[in-house]
C-alpha cells in the first residue's frame, strides 16, 4: 500500500473538526442581511400659514416584504405628544399619510423642530414591539440653523449606559439654548426628564453625562438617540438636532438562530460525508 496516500483517521478527525468550526463561525457570525433593511419609513412634509398655524403630514411606508401590525404614530411637540389614528395593518409596499393640526402656532420668525416617534409590531399576535424616530424642521418666514455645534458619545453595557454631550458656542454671542433629549420608549433617563437650560458664552464648550438604561425584559439592539437644541435671538427662533445611537448588544431571538443552525448542520453533515468517503478511498488505494 502506498503509504503516502494514506490519511491517518486523527488527522481526519483534525482537519474535519476545523473545517466545521470555520463553517460554524461563517455562518453564525455572518451579519444578517435582513438587518439592515428599514422596517418602517417615515417621512414629513410641513406646512405653514402667514398667521403661524402649522400642518404637518406624516408618511409611513412599509418597504418589507412582510406585512406590519399596531402602527402608533405620535408627533412631538416642546412639552406635548399628540396621539395619531393607529394603523392596524400596512401590507408589504403599502404607505399611508396622516395629517396633524395640533401643533401650537408659532410666532417667531425662524425654524422649528419636528419628531415623529412611531411603534409598531411585527407580529400580529405578539407582545414585542418596536420603535422608529423621525426627526425634522419647518421654518416660518425664514429658516434659522442652530450656530451650536455638538456630539454625542456613549459608553454602553448590557443595561445601563452613559451618555456624553459636548456643546460648544463657536460664535460671537451668548446663547440661552434649551434642550429636550429625545429617546424611544425602550429606553428611560431619569435625570433628564423634559426640557433643560443652558447657557454658553461664545467660544464657551460644557461637557455632561446623562445615565440611560433600557427598560427591563427588553432585547438588545441599537436604538437612536436625539438632542435637540434650541434658542431665540433677536426675535427668531433656531433649532438643531444632534443624533447618536446606543447599542445595547445584539438582538438574540430563539426564532432567528434556527434558520442559520439548520444551514450549519447540513454543511456539516455534508462536509462529513465528502470526508469520510475521500478517508476511505485513500486507505483502500
Amino acid at each position: 500500500m502506498n503509504t503516502t496516500r494514506c490519511l491517518h483517521p486523527y488527522r481526519f478527525i483534525q482537519a474535519l473538526a476545523i473545517i466545521a468550526g470555520a463553517v460554524a463561525g461563517i455562518v453564525l457570525s455572518a451579519p444578517d442581511l435582513s438587518a439592515g433593511e428599514v422596517p418602517l419609513e417615515l417621512s414629513t412634509r410641513s406646512h405653514v400659514t402667514g398667521d403661524g398655524k402649522v400642518t404637518i403630514a406624516l408618511t409611513v411606508k412599509n418597504p418589507g416584504r412582510e406585512p406590519l401590525f399596531h402602527i402608533h404614530p405620535m408627533f412631538h411637540f416642546h412639552h406635548m405628544m399628540s396621539h395619531m389614528p393607529m394603523i392596524h395593518r400596512l401590507d408589504p409596499g403599502q404607505s399611508v399619510t396622516l395629517e396633524n393640526k395640533k401643533h401650537p402656532p408659532v410666532g417667531s420668525v425662524g425654524s422649528y423642530p419636528v419628531v415623529a416617534m412611531v411603534s409598531y409590531k411585527e407580529r400580529e399576535k405578539t407582545t414585542e414591539s418596536h420603535t422608529r424616530v423621525h426627526t425634522d424642521s419647518f421654518y416660518f418666514e425664514e429658516p434659522m440653523a442652530s450656530k451650536i455645534d455638538g456630539t454625542i458619545r456613549v459608553e454602553a453595557n448590557e443595561e445601563t449606559s452613559r451618555i456624553k454631550v459636548l456643546l460648544k458656542n463657536p460664535s460671537a454671542s451668548f446663547k440661552n439654548i434649551r434642550m429636550m433629549l429625545l429617546l424611544p420608549p425602550e429606553l428611560i433617563a431619569d435625570r433628564f426628564q423634559g426640557m433643560k437650560g443652558l447657557t454658553l458664552r461664545s467660544g464657551e464648550e460644557k461637557y455632561f453625562e446623562v445615565p440611560v438604561r433600557k427598560v427591563s425584559g427588553l432585547a438588545g439592539g441599537v436604538y437612536p438617540v436625539h438632542l435637540l437644541v434650541e434658542y431665540g435671538e433677536l426675535l427668531k427662533h433656531y433649532s438643531g438636532d444632534i443624533p447618536g445611537q446606543i447599542n445595547f448588544g445584539p438582538v438574540i431571538e430563539q426564532g432567528d438562530t434556527w434558520p442559520q443552525m439548520l444551514v450549519f448542520a447540513f454543511l456539516a453533515v455534508t462536509l462529513s460525508l465528502v470526508f469520510y468517503r475521500r478517508f476511505k478511498a485513500l486507505n483502500s488505494a
